[in-house]
């Protein structure tokens, strides 16, 4: 069961990453759905769903996530999985959030706060368990300016690149994500049975990425072998669609079902 959630927590902050658009390296808020299917065929069977809002607002962003996983992967292993997490990352001065989980009926909730002290990001988690304390990677960024960092490096043409990124639903650890610019976009014919949602984009980068965990709150190293590796398609308009993700024994793809771009707030200090 482990192994399920360890897959679903970078599919899922892959697609929290890939959000935003470079134009004056502006996000763009949006809300949109992605139906997820065991495997790159285009008869594969659905087994969740990933649902993001992300708004902006004078103050910052807010991020709400819903991801759900229902499969039967054999006879006598099934797996329901639901994350669901709130966060508000108000710009420069760190992240909030409440991660909620249920992994086949067991619940989790994980509270916390991350801010910069004596320059380096401290992370205060409230878990079942107790407090859990740590310290993030000095170079790694918030959700939001996360995403920003990553189209401004992918708009100038780098085609490789490190990107150290804050996910709150996986422990409230950072993960080293290493980007490359691919030949070719994964996944991008739309199952038969999904009517094909019509992105807003002038262009689009095929890429793929390498997820390992940055470091570990225990002071060993982290581990070198990638926890999944994600490819897929970025648009410039902000959305992302057939993603791919590949944990070895298990492979899932991400079709984007329902899009709403929205309107960008008329703050003074946004102009």
């Amino acid at each position: 069961m482990r192994d399920i959630a360890g897959l679903v927590f970078p599919l899922a902050a892959a697609a929290a990453l890939l959000m935003a658009s470079p134009a004056g390296a502006q996000m763009q808020p949006h809300r949109a759905e992605y139906t997820l299917r065991l495997g790159t065929a285009l008869n594969a069977t659905r087994i969740g769903t990933i649902v993001q809002d992300i708004e902006l607002t004078c103050d910052g962003w807010r991020i709400r996530r819903e991801l759900v996983v229902d499969a039967s992967l054999t006879p006598s292993f099934k797996v329901s999985f639901t994350s669901r997490l709130e966060g508000d990352e108000p710009r420069g001065k760190g992240f909030t959030w409440r991660a909620l989980q249920v992994l086949n009926g067991a619940e989790r909730e994980v509270r916390g706060t991350v801010e910069k002290k004596d320059g380096a990001w401290q992370v205060d988690r409230t878990t079942p368990d107790g407090p859990q304390p740590s310290v993030l990677p000095s170079l790694t960024h918030m959700p939001a300016a996360a995403v920003d960092w990553l189209l401004r490096r992918l708009a100038v043409g780098s085609e490789s690149f490190p990107l150290l990124v804050f996910v709150p639903e996986a422990e409230g650890g950072a993960f080293l994500l290493d980007v490359k610019r691919a030949a070719a976009g994964a996944a991008d014919a739309t199952p038969p049975s999904q009517r094909r949602v019509e992105v807003p984009a002038k262009q689009s980068w095929p890429f793929s990425m390498a997820v390992t965990r940055a470091g570990r709150t225990d002071g060993k190293p982290a581990d070198a072998k990638p926890i999944v590796t994600l490819r897929g398609r970025l648009h410039d308009s902000g959305v992302m669609d057939g993603l791919v993700a590949d944990a070895g024994v298990i492979t899932v793809a991400a079709h984007l079902r329902d899009l709403q771009m929205r309107e960008v707030p008329a703050c003074p200090a946004l102009k």
